[in-house]
């Protein structure tokens, strides 16, 4: 969601549409992993990814867990096929 840039914790809410608690409490997380920055403005928190090299690293960790997911599919369906009565 912070690959455009930084977002407002409300509007971060608004689009995953769950609870304001579980939203804070995430990002609670990702701040002190040091995976997001926040800056205050008026009564808003805004979030920001803390490094544009984030963006690479989990493109790469989704293709690679994408392939590994066709991967097992594949073989599940190999499984399948192999105990359907003939």
């Amino acid at each position: 969601m912070l690959q455009n840039g930084e977002l407002s914790a409300g509007a971060i809410q608004e689009q995953l549409g769950i609870e304001q608690a579980n939203v804070s409490q995430h990002l609670a997380i990702l701040r002190s992993r040091q995976i997001v920055a926040n800056r205050k403005d008026g009564n808003q928190v805004f979030y920001s990814l803390r490094n544009p090299v984030l963006l690479e690293v989990l493109e790469i960790m989704r293709r690679y867990f994408k392939a590994n997911l066709s991967e097992a599919i594949h073989m599940l369906k190999e499984i399948k096929a192999e105990r359907a009565p003939r």
